[in-house]
């Protein structure tokens, strides 16, 4: 097996353990009173699955940035870290800016 079929191998597994992880994630998290709860919690999970970052500072192979941030803080050290944390956070950022729109934008269309 070639290197590249590895890596979407790879990739096909981990997004079929995230999709299953997300749906027990989205009916654990399907609260009746506080709905800004959970689209904020569902948004912060799916960007920590989702967010993809290089997997080496000079390859061109992506892998998940949890992943990334934790074997870095491990093997290199806190410092080197940093590298993908960066992106993660932005990630986190923008999901939680996306999940109180969409609460927003949901809440206004049902009160019309």
């Amino acid at each position: 097996m070639e290197a590249g079929d590895n890596f979407w191998a790879v990739w096909l597994i981990y997004g079929l353990a995230a999709c299953i992880f997300y749906w027990i994630y989205w009916r654990v998290t399907a609260f009746k009173r506080q709905r800004w709860i959970s689209y904020s919690l569902r948004a912060l999970m799916l960007a920590l699955i989702a967010t993809p970052w290089y997997a080496n500072v000079d390859g061109t192979t992506l892998a998940p940035a949890l992943m990334i941030v934790a074997l870095d803080a491990i093997t290199i050290g806190l410092d080197a870290a940093g590298r993908a944390l960066v992106p993660l956070i932005l990630a986190l950022i923008v999901a939680e800016f996306a999940a109180t729109l969409v609460y927003f934008l949901s809440r206004k269309s049902k009160k019309a």
